[in-house]
């Protein structure tokens, strides 16, 4: 069977020919309703300035300028396995359970998490590849890495799909929907290619023209959160707080390990 290899493109780098009369990466801002062979949906492309994008697919048409957002949640909720698997092995067969007729690989670029109670283990691993299965029937799945532990009929499985294989607008003002990016243009229509900005700069509508500049302590410095309709919030409209002067609201990341106090901390800046 063919098996999906996640894929990341970094452009600009030294070496690389590039055109001097036309963008080197043009396709980014182009959709299609046939899938780019090069490309499999998830895959990753970063720019130069820090730009980074997903591949994706739509399941209607998506405005740009706001953030779109994921509609899967989970392919296959918490199920015991019928079948054992190995240490080492590279595939496993998911338990009969509710769902839709699966097409070969429809699964590539999900995830699997397996719970193993009695040792309060998970094993999580991304799937690259599936076996066709009629509804509601067990099937093989194919993973990125071997599994570091045998799997049991004691132990049990969650199953999602690719998350970006299904993105709508945000503009039905889902409240509970979270959001995967910004498309790089206008998606016309259903099951339609297109690349999805996940980082870096780019203009994105502001909730009620705030942002950064009302209720912030200092005009400019403030965060940005996104609203139901995908529009960017300032942090009082959002989560209800009020940022003094001589403070801001600007997410700058997280502790990895330490305290001032002691050593440390080490920490991860997200840009």
């Amino acid at each position: 069977m063919s098996k999906f290899t996640p894929r990341v493109d970094y452009l600009g780098m030294a070496g690389i020919v590039q055109s001097s009369s036309q963008g080197a990466w043009t396709f980014i801002y182009q959709t299609s309703t046939v899938k780019n062979p090069k490309w499999n949906i998830g895959d990753r492309v970063v720019l130069p300035d820090g730009r980074e994008y997903r591949y994706a697919k739509s399941t209607e048409a998506i405005k740009s300028g706001l953030g779109c957002n994921f509609t899967y949640t989970g392919y296959i909720s918490y199920t015991a396995f019928t079948t054992a698997a190995s240490a080492g092995d590279t595939s496993l067969t998911v338990p009969a359970a509710t769902h839709a007729a699966l097409t070969k690989d429809e699964l590539a670029g999900g995830y699997i998490c397996i719970f193993d109670d009695s040792t309060s283990a998970t094993q999580f691993r991304q799937i690259v590849g599936n076996d066709a299965a009629a509804e509601n029937v067990a099937f093989d799945i194919y993973l990125d890495g071997a599994l570091t532990q045998a799997v049991t009929t004691s132990d049990a499985c969650e199953v999602y799909q690719n998350p970006y294989a299904a993105l709508e607008t945000a503009d039905g003002g889902l409240a509970n929907t979270n959001k995967a990016g910004v498309p790089a243009t206008y998606v016309g229509a259903a099951s339609t290619y297109f690349w999805c900005q996940v980082r870096g700069v780019n203009w994105i509508a502001p909730q009620g023209g705030k942002l950064g500049a009302v209720n912030e302590g200092n005009k400019g410095l403030g965060g940005g959160f996104w609203s139901d309709y995908g529009n960017i919030s300032d942090a009082e409209t959002s989560i209800g707080v009020t940022v003094a002067n001589g403070r801001g609201s600007q997410y700058a990341g997280y502790v990895v390990t330490g305290d001032a106090d002691n050593v440390g901390p080490l920490f991860m800046l997200c840009g």
